[in-house]
C-alpha cells in the first residue's frame, strides 16, 4: 500500500492532495508539492562478551511485542552518532562507543493508520556505562546467539537483514 493512499490533506493549506508522480503528492488548491520520503532512524547492534547480540521486545504499536534493535529516530539537527546514543540510553539506560556503520537499511510500517517509510543506519557499539535496564518504549531486552537470533520473529524485515550482515562483517 502506498503512502499516498493516506496523506489527504495539504499541511499547507488543508486543500485536497492529488497523487502526481511517483512519490509526490499534489495540492489542488494551492499547488504545494509534498514529497514522500523516508524517515530517518538509527539502530545499534550491542553484542555481549559471549558474542551474544541484545534486542529488545517492543512496547508499542507499530509490531507490538515483537523483537527490535534499539534505537530510534533521528531528531531535526542530530548527528548520527548522537541520535543513536541518546537513543539507546533513554532505551536501555546505558552509554555507548559507536563502533561503525553495519549498513543503511529501507523499511515500511503502519503507524496510526499512516503508512511510513524509514531508512534506519545500524551501528555496531559497545557499551561504556551504566547498567542495562529497560525503559521509555521497549517492555524487555534479551541476549542472543547466532544460531537463536535468526530464527526469531522481528518487528521488521530489515532487522535480519542488519544481523545478517553484521556476523558477514564480524565473518561468523
Amino acid at each position: 500500500m502506498e503512502p499516498k493512499e493516506f496523506y489527504k490533506f495539504c499541511p499547507k493549506c488543508g486543500g485536497d492532495l492529488i497523487p502526481g508522480e511517483e512519490q509526490l503528492l499534489i495540492c489542488g488548491k494551492c499547488s504545494f508539492r509534498f514529497y514522500i520520503n523516508p524517515l530517518p532512524c538509527n539502530a545499534a547492534i550491542l553484542e555481549n562478551e559471549k558474542g551474544e547480540i541484545l534486542l529488545v521486545k517492543r512496547k508499542y504499536d507499530p509490531m507490538k511485542g515483537y523483537w527490535d534493535w534499539p534505537g530510534g529516530f533521528i531528531d531535526p539537527g542530530e548527528s548520527l552518532e548522537d541520535s543513536v546514543k541518546r537513543e539507546i540510553k533513554e532505551e536501555l539506560n546505558v552509554d555507548i562507543k559507536v563502533m561503525g556503520i553495519i549498513g543503511v537499511y529501507n523499511d515500511r510500517y503502519l503507524y496510526q493508520d499512516i503508512l511510513h517509510y524509514s531508512l534506519c543506519a545500524a551501528v555496531s557499539a559497545k557499551i561504556t556505562a551504566g547498567q542495562l535496564k529497560a525503559n521509555d518504549d521497549i517492555d524487555g531486552f534479551e541476549f542472543f546467539n547466532k544460531d537463536k537470533i535468526l530464527k526469531l520473529d522481528f518487528a521488521f524485515p530489515s532487522i535480519k537483514k542488519g544481523i545478517e550482515d553484521y556476523f558477514k562483517k564480524r565473518k561468523v
